[in-house]
């Protein structure tokens, strides 16, 4: 177990170190190394097996790697280059089969149809309910101006957020200890934000009669 994952840690990491474009703000090595840490604890308080939290970490370390060479519809890169990697390191094909099914699951809106998968996807989305929520969500903002060219408003940023929280809810019991309360908190500032917020009005133009 230690192996294959210290062998996927270093390759991920030496292949965002060299290739990720900088533009890219969030999906970074940062998200990915927190979603392998929280990936493990869902895991363990999940009572996972061993090989099933190795199978969940190799997913965590590779979901996103795709975001590399393909940002639109990167679920499928990043499961090709896991699937190439597992199989020159001669990993059971059973396994690999698993991980890339794990890794696919995560494309948005979220439809897991198991718990490994259950879980990966709430790893994937742990920030929605901690407390540096909305520093993480500006990064993604700047991420998706810079790759996308989507230079939203505050006000459309705020509420695009709030409809993410609501329809993203997390799906296991562990994540929902840990995170839920926060996801909530996060959502209620939000909503009180958007109640507070003003928008400017355009300017009266004069009657020209």
């Amino acid at each position: 177990m230690e192996s294959i994952l210290r062998l996927a840690a270093d390759y991920v990491t030496n292949l965002l170190k060299f290739n990720l474009p900088q533009e890219m703000t969030y999906h970074d090595l940062t998200h990915i190394k927190e979603a392998v840490k929280t990936v493990k604890e869902i895991g363990k308080n999940s009572k996972l097996k061993p090989s099933e939290i190795e199978i969940l970490l190799l997913a965590a370390w590779f979901h996103d790697i795709g975001m590399v060479f393909q940002y639109g519809e990167h679920e499928e890169k990043s499961a090709e280059i896991c699937r190439a990697f597992l199989t020159a390191h001669d990993y059971s094909q059973d396994n690999i089969e698993t991980v890339v099914k794990i890794i696919l699951s995560t494309r948005i809106p979220q439809k897991p149809k198991n718990l490994l998968e259950e879980i990966m996807c709430d790893a994937d989305l742990s920030y929605i309910g901690k407390e540096k929520f909305d520093s993480r969500s500006q990064l993604l903002r700047q991420e998706w101006k810079n790759m996308l060219g989507k230079n939203f408003s505050d006000y459309e940023w705020l509420k695009a957020n709030i409809d993410f929280l609501i329809e993203n809810k997390f799906h296991t019991k562990s994540a929902k200890s840990l995170f839920d309360k926060q996801r909530k908190v996060n959502l209620a500032k939000l909503q009180k934000k958007l109640l507070n917020y003003k928008i400017t009005p355009p300017p009266k133009h004069k009657s020209l009669s």
